[in-house]
C-alpha cells in the first residue's frame, strides 16, 4: 500500500499528460494502381451497373471512371480496343446484378506503343454491310477478338484474313442486349448461335448445310457455347469451322430487342 502511495503522484501526472494530448487521426485508406491493358468503351449492362469503360490485363477486368468533366473521357473514346496505361485509385463497390464491382477512378491515361516483344495486331480486316455497325479487331490474352457493335441490332460483316492462315483462337464479342441469332458462314456451311431471352444463359447451336438445319451437341467439334458477359455476348469460334482455311467468313447478327 505504501509503495502504491509513493508512485501515485507519478501515475496522476502521466494520466494528465495523456489527457492533454490529442488522438492522431488515421488518413483514409487508398489503393493506387498502375495498369497496362486493353481499353474498351461504350459498354452497357443490366440496371446500368457499368461505367461504360473497362481495362483488361492478364484476364482481369476493371471498370474505369472519370472525374466529372474530365478530358480523359474523350481520350478514352479514341483508344477503344487499344493498349493503354492507366493510373488511378481502385475501389470496390457492391451492385445488384453484379455483386462486386472493381472501379478505377482515372487520374492519367496514355496510349502504349507496341514493341517487338508484344502481341502484334491480328492480321484480319472487316467490312460491315451497314453504316451503323462497327467491327474492331483486338489481340487479347493469346486470342483474337472480333468486336461487333451495332446501333440497329441487326447487320452483317465480311471478315478477310490477310495472313496465310487464320489465328488459332478467335472469339466474337457482340455488343447486343439479346442474342436472337448470330450466324457465321464459311462458304460451305454455317453455324448459328442463339441465347434464350428468359434471363437464363441457355445457348443453342445449329448447323446449316445443304439446305438443312440440325442441332449441334456438346460432343461435336463444331460446338461452342455463346455466353452473356459484362455488356456483350462472347462466341468462341470452333477451330473446325476454319479448318479448310477460307479466305473470308461472313457474320450475321440479330438482337432480340432491335
Amino acid at each position: 500500500m505504501l509503495l502504491f502511495l509513493m508512485h501515485l503522484p507519478c501515475l496522476l501526472l502521466s494520466l494528465a499528460l495523456l489527457a492533454s494530448c490529442p488522438l492522431s487521426v488515421t488518413a483514409d485508406e487508398a489503393i493506387e494502381v498502375d495498369v497496362t491493358g486493353v481499353l474498351r468503351t461504350g459498354l452497357v449492362a443490366i440496371g446500368g451497373e457499368t461505367t461504360g469503360t473497362t481495362i483488361t490485363a492478364k484476364g482481369i477486368r476493371w471498370e474505369l471512371e472519370f472525374p466529372k468533366e474530365s478530358p480523359l473521357r474523350a481520350t478514352a473514346e479514341k483508344f477503344h480496343g487499344k493498349r493503354v496505361r492507366v493510373r488511378g485509385s481502385l475501389e470496390r463497390r457492391a451492385g445488384v446484378e453484379i455483386k462486386e464491382r472493381w472501379i478505377v477512378t482515372v487520374r492519367a491515361l496514355e496510349a502504349v506503343k507496341e514493341t517487338a516483344n508484344e502481341e502484334a495486331e491480328p492480321i484480319l480486316t472487316a467490312k460491315a454491310a451497314r453504316e451503323d455497325s462497327r467491327i474492331g479487331m483486338v489481340a487479347e490474352g493469346g486470342k483474337t477478338v472480333i468486336d461487333v457493335r451495332s446501333e440497329s441490332g441487326i447487320g452483317s460483316a465480311t471478315v478477310t484474313r490477310r495472313s496465310d492462315t487464320w489465328p488459332e483462337s478467335i472469339c466474337v464479342h457482340l455488343h447486343l442486349r439479346g442474342l436472337e441469332s448470330f450466324k457465321l458462314e464459311n462458304g460451305k456451311l454455317a453455324l448459328e448461335w442463339s441465347v434464350s431471352s428468359s434471363g437464363e444463359n441457355d445457348s443453342r447451336v445449329s448447323l446449316h448445310q445443304d439446305g438443312e438445319e440440325s442441332a449441334i451437341g456438346k460432343g461435336s467439334p463444331l460446338y461452342s457455347e455463346a455466353k452473356a458477359e459484362h455488356g456483350y455476348f462472347e462466341v468462341p469460334l470452333p477451330a473446325r469451322l476454319l479448318q479448310e482455311n477460307p479466305e473470308t467468313i461472313t457474320l450475321r447478327w440479330i438482337d432480340f430487342y432491335r
